[in-house]
């Protein structure tokens, strides 16, 4: 008998074929059990006393509904309407030619309209339910299209015919994450205003013109699908406006309206898509264990309902502290002159904490001219049990919703993307276009994966089609880019400043609070944010020596020479300083961090500092946001003015937002390195068989493989890393990417 790996692999897709028909006809009927026994799976595991908080919030509001026409929808109610929506839900079964404009860009989008306008005559309420429920059956389609890049598995049940290649013949059909740079190729500088006028047709504000990316993604990266993606925007946007309707400002309608119901508000969430769970962490979403995290600090703390100190205690909004020596303090009366979208709470307010037991306790807030002290009000908490934020709860409310703003708005968008990120990607490949096998190119290539990509289409979707509304902040996106340009001139970004060791000092915090010995302490607070980040620069700083070490050999006077000698460098560090303003305030204050003409020391710190923002930081403002935007209860994005309930369309299009164009899934800091990042390679076999890898004795592969030992290792022994997802609003270390990828 002749072994035919060829014939095998036939026989194998045929019955890949077979099973993937009788999945998809059974996956319809499955899935909404699914999503019950997920959900059933979170709620076992929250405290009792908020589950009984919980179940007496939606009775009081299923009670109000029978005697009121302004009723707050609850989990009860939502399964009043599911007999309504049955034969919609089979014509949305995945892969239903109805869905097909989600994904092919040459079909029409008339049958979903006009079954989605069909029941806009049956009432607000069905209308809106139907319009998640449309949503979330056509994004989970679509999804694949951003989600899914070169070296990833196209999620779909042929997922395990790929894996079931692998494992027979070594044949990987999804290729490499990275491939290595094509010499001579060039991305192209170009502004971010010349970008938006040449290749949208639209005039961008004029501090854009500051500011570079890439015009083209290089031919290593692939680009079809992500590309094929947006073109459907495209066509679903311009077939809206042509009929005069903006897309996003159909959002901005405030009703109807959910009860403080995290149970039902989950349901509602996930009704329609089904690539994912709301309890799986998966792809690159963390799932919503932030309504549990959230929960059991509060019954850690024992604070009664205050949700601010638990969060400012461990999560990432703890970035925006400061320290006056006594008190710790938050303050977003910065995003106060905006106004909000009609109908919204505007943003702003201050708050103060005390460490005490290992915790922030919050000591005041300060929102809309009100001063608050107390957190222990019977006359707010009866307003809470009717779904109602009164007094302090909605001043904190208001606030929580500002650290949302603040971080997605200015952290991610405009420090990561704006200002580091695309540049960082685009300067970098065309100064060392003529030479891609530089030790410099070699190391950074990880770092600036996809960011062009991932900022270019983002900032089309965000500023052109308007997304930016609610998805960063509840403000219409000319209020955010005025925002942003007006914290560019009173607040401008300086890379020496964002040097974690620095950082801190600035914020007037003690050293001792970012130390190993206060997480290990139960009684003492612990700036973890601040820790991991610092830990994690300390890695990156150990990388680069090393790094520098073994391609520029010798002392330190022996190294800057060499440095200076490279034309390559050279030619990279004249456009870093010209293109990237962080950097070149940095020059003019701070000549210990780094200096015009590179050194062996300025290229560390300088390059340290870049990428444990683009990577790790990135990430906790990223990915982790999931804790957030799936918890509307406890971290909502937005807060109506009048404090009443949940607005049902804004918090189902954050999510959907987050889930399909956010929490896409990108090479990681832990994955096996391509051997091209190396000084050398060795390569075995044909074809599919094909692979390549550095030798062990490999220098540079020895630097990075140091690093990721050490990072594994503190995920698994660290308690500020290892606390991560189900028990700890970030990422897991094996989750985090290399770069603004997304």
């Amino acid at each position: 008998m002749v072994f035919c790996p060829a014939a095998q692999v036939v026989a194998a897709a045929a019955l890949g074929a077979s099973c993937a028909v009788l999945a998809s006809s059974v996956r319809l009927s499955h899935r909404e059990a699914m999503l019950e026994n997920q959900l059933e799976e979170l709620f076992a595991q929250r405290p009792q006393r908020a589950r009984a908080d919980e179940a007496l919030r939606r009775n009081l509001a299923d009670v109000a509904s029978n005697t009121s026409d302004s009723a707050l929808l609850t989990r009860t109610s939502l399964r009043k309407e599911e007999d309504q929506l049955g034969a919609l839900m089979s014509d949305l079964s995945p892969g239903s030619g109805f869905l097909r404009p989600f994904v092919d860009t040459n079909s029409t989008w008339a049958p979903v309209l006009r079954a989605w306008h069909g029941f806009k005559a049956k009432g607000t309420e069905l209308f809106v339910l139907v319009s998640i429920f449309i949503t979330g059956a056509g994004l989970s389609e679509f999804f694949p299209l951003l989600n899914t890049v070169q070296g990833f598995p196209w999620p779909s049940w042929f997922g395990w015919f790929f894996d079931l290649l692998w494992w027979l013949f070594r044949v990987d059909v999804n290729g490499p994450k990275w491939k290595p740079p094509v010499k001579g190729e060039k991305m192209g500088t170009i502004s971010f205003s010349q970008l938006a006028e040449e290749h949208w047709g639209v005039k961008l504000p004029s501090f854009f013109q500051d500011y570079v990316t890439g015009e083209r993604v290089p031919s290593w990266e692939d680009h079809f699908r992500h590309a094929t993606g947006i073109k459907i925007i495209d066509g679903l946007v311009s077939s809206m406006r042509s009929f005069g309707l903006e897309p996003i400002e159909m959002l901005h309608v405030t009703e109807p309206r959910f009860a403080f119901d995290s149970e039902g508000l989950t349901e509602l969430a996930w009704r329609g898509f089904h690539q994912f769970g709301p309890t799986d962490i998966k792809f690159a979403s963390n799932g919503v264990w932030g309504i549990k995290l959230v929960e059991d600090l509060m019954e850690k703390f024992g604070t009664k309902g205050e949700v601010l100190g638990p969060l400012m205690t461990d999560s990432a909004f703890s970035a925006h502290l400061t320290h006056d020596g006594e008190l710790y303090h938050v303050d977003m009366s910065a995003l106060e002159p905006y106004k909000p979208i009609p109908g919204y709470a505007p943003l702003g307010g201050r708050a103060s904490f005390r460490a005490e037991d290992g915790r922030l306790k919050t000591v005041f807030m300060s929102y809309n001219g009100s001063n608050y002290t107390s957190f222990e009000d019977p006359q707010s908490d009866e307003m809470y049990a009717k779904s109602i934020r009164y007094g302090w709860r909605m001043a904190e409310a208001s606030i929580i919703a500002s650290l949302l703003s603040m971080t997605n708005l200015i952290l991610h968008v405009k420090d990561l993307h704006l200002e580091l990120s695309a540049s960082f990607q685009a300067i970098t490949v065309d100064a060392f276009a003529e030479n891609p096998t530089h030790p410099i190119r070699r190391m950074l290539d990880p770092f600036i994966s996809r960011s062009v990509q991932a900022t270019n289409d983002n900032f089309k979707l965000l500023f052109e089609y308007k997304a930016a509304d609610f998805s960063l902040a509840p403000l219409p996106s000319s209020e955010q880019l005025k925002l942003i340009e007006d914290f560019i001139e009173s607040r401008p970004l300086n890379l020496a400043d964002m040097d974690m060791t620095r950082y801190g000092r600035l914020r007037g915090m003690n050293a001792s609070v970012s130390s190993k010995e206060a997480v290990e302490d139960p009684n003492l607070w612990s700036w973890r944010w601040h820790y991991r980040a610092l830990t994690v620069q300390n890695l990156y700083d150990e990388l680069l020596q090393c790094w520098l070490d073994a391609n520029f050999p010798g002392s330190a006077k022996e190294q800057d020479r060499q440095i200076r000698e490279d034309p390559d460098i050279q030619r990279w560090w004249s456009a870093m300083v010209r293109h990237l303003r962080p950097l070149r305030r940095a020059l003019g204050t701070a000549p210990d961090f780094a200096t015009s003409t590179p050194t062996a020391r300025g290229l560390r710190q300088s390059l340290r500092t870049i990428l444990v923002w683009v990577s790790w930081i990135h990430e906790d403002v990223g990915h982790s946001a999931a804790s957030y935007v799936y918890n509307p209860v406890y971290t909502p994005m937005c807060v109506p003015e009048d404090g009443l309930g949940i607005p049902v369309v804004s918090f189902a299009w954050n999510t959907a937002a987050y889930r399909g164009f956010v929490f896409l899934e990108r090479a990681t800091l832990l994955e096996d390195p391509p051997g091209f990042w190396f000084d050398s390679v060795e390569c075995q076999g044909l074809w599919w068989w094909r692979r390549c890898a550095a030798p062990s004795g490999d220098k540079s592969l020895g630097c990075f493989t140091r690093f990721q030992e050490k990072l594994r290792k503190l995920g698994e022994e660290d308690k500020a890393f290892s606390e991560c997802e189900k028990s700890g609003f970030y990422s897991c270390v094996g989750r985090v990417e290399t770069a603004v990828s997304s």
